[in-house]
């Protein structure tokens, strides 16, 4: 029954599998193929309630290729941040990557250090430089002993531009979750 069951999810995840296309400024806008709830249509609406079943694919963040990753919300290019709630179970142990605005014209110094970031997208003119800068979140829940894969769950509560599972040592992986996030306006 097992086995029928990872047979049925493998072909639907075939079928709802996300892909990323890159736009006209080379920047990975993430999309699916699920045609009843795809990321394209997500970036659409400021509510999103729903469940999928996804497999890890390459990580689309520029540098971050030999890491995988499932796009759980894409990324909001009008100026609005996902806040709410994700609930998961996963094949094995993955990260909550966040995404946020980083504003690159602050000058740190040594002592204070800078967060971990990454360009949003390249420009489509030669040679291509970045376009927006995002920080990295990678929040990694302690569910218990590694030796039991049920453990490789969680709930937590979020606000970001984007959110995404993710490994960052490219171990492929196979997660079902559960969303419910409102975008919402920036108070100024």
């Amino acid at each position: 029954m097992i086995q029928v069951w990872h047979m049925l999810a493998a072909l639907s995840i075939l079928f709802g599998a996300s892909l990323y296309l890159v736009n006209t400024t080379h920047a990975a806008v993430p999309t699916s193929s699920n045609s009843t709830s795809t990321l394209a249509a997500r970036t659409q609406t400021d509510t999103v309630t729903t469940e999928s079943t996804a497999m890890s694919h390459v990580d689309a963040l520029i540098g971050h290729q030999a890491h995988q990753a499932v796009v759980v919300l894409p990324v909001r290019q009008d100026g609005k941040l996902w806040v709410g709630t994700v609930s998961w179970t996963a094949s094995k142990p993955v990260e909550l990557r966040l995404l946020y605005d980083y504003n690159s014209s602050l000058v740190t110094d040594l002592n204070h250090g800078r967060p971990v970031t990454a360009p949003l997208g390249l420009s489509s003119e030669v040679p291509h430089e970045p376009i927006g800068e995002v920080a990295i979140s990678l929040i990694k829940p302690f569910n218990g002993p590694p030796v039991v894969s049920s453990f490789d769950s969680g709930t937590m509560p979020f606000v970001a531009k984007a959110v995404a599972f993710h490994t960052i040592d490219g171990t492929k992986f196979t997660v079902t979750y559960a969303v419910d996030a409102k975008a919402k306006q920036m108070n100024k």
